[in-house]
């Protein structure tokens, strides 16, 4: 017999072995997601014969002041795969988001193979970013102190881009961390970015104007960078705009265009 539902407590030993069975993950990533998360992700399960086979999260975000979610971990026992479990599971995931309010799901398929198979489910390659190299040239002394997240995310961009959580950031931050990234803040800014020498590659940033985010990074001796930011963003103009994830809204209308995810996960 085969079941479709949300999880529960008693459920967590199986999701972190589908977790780490499906993912390249390390153990200490898997078990930052699962204890980190608890409040924030909506998690759904294909259960066959009492033992789960399936699972998806649903992490909550805000696009344009509207309810919002991030569909992440979607994964199948390799054994079970091809029997139309996880269309099934999505199918359930987001027809219980909407009763919830959800009004966009969003998603970044692992491989660029898997943007054809979730249009099948309407999900639109709305989503895009751009990307440029730049020197921490600056004359600017970063301001010494914690930032507001919550802040800085309205300052850094007010339409078009997800609106974490400032605890789910915090938990991307160590996430990515588990992987040799580093983070630093100021202020007046936040990096997520790996270091390679005096170069580094920004994962997620948030700053006031981008002169705050080349003190951050020049203070970790960072001479030269790489950031991705939104489609949008004025510092990149001229810049080619690349696919970087889909968006499917659910309270009907057109998605908006060039939708700016900033975390990704597995």
């Amino acid at each position: 017999m085969t079941v479709y539902r949300t999880h529960t407590d008693r459920d967590l030993p199986q999701l972190k072995k589908i977790w780490l069975s499906c993912f390249e993950e390390k153990e200490e990533a898997a078990e930052l997601f699962f204890e980190r998360n608890k409040g924030s992700f909506h998690a759904y399960v294909c259960e066959e014969d009492g033992g789960l086979v399936s699972a998806l999260y649903l992490i909550d975000c805000i696009l344009n002041g509207e309810k919002a979610h991030y569909l992440c971990g979607a994964a199948t026992l390799p054994e079970y795969r091809g029997r139309g479990s996880m269309s099934a599971l999505i199918a359930y995931a987001l027809d219980d988001a909407k009763r919830r309010g959800d009004c966009f799901s969003l998603l970044f398929p692992a491989s660029d193979s898997l943007y054809g198979f979730y249009a099948k489910y309407a999900y639109q390659p709305s989503c895009a970013v751009k990307s440029a190299e730049l020197d921490t040239d600056t004359e600017r002394k970063q301001r010494v102190g914690f930032p507001d997240l919550h802040t800085l995310q309205t300052e850094y961009a007010d339409k078009n881009s997800l609106f974490w959580d400032d605890g789910f950031i915090r938990f991307a931050a160590d996430y990515y961390g588990c992987y040799g990234a580093k983070t630093a803040q100021s202020a007046d800014a936040f990096a997520i970015f790996q270091p390679d020498g005096d170069f580094a590659e920004v994962y997620y940033a948030l700053y006031s104007d981008i002169e705050a985010l080349k003190a951050l990074l020049a203070d970790q001796g960072v001479k030269r960078f790489r950031l991705m930011t939104a489609a949008d963003d004025p510092l990149l103009k001229g810049k080619i705009t690349k696919p970087f994830g889909m968006i499917l809204p659910l309270c009907g209308g057109r998605a908006p265009e060039n939708v700016f995810i900033g975390i990704t996960l597995q």
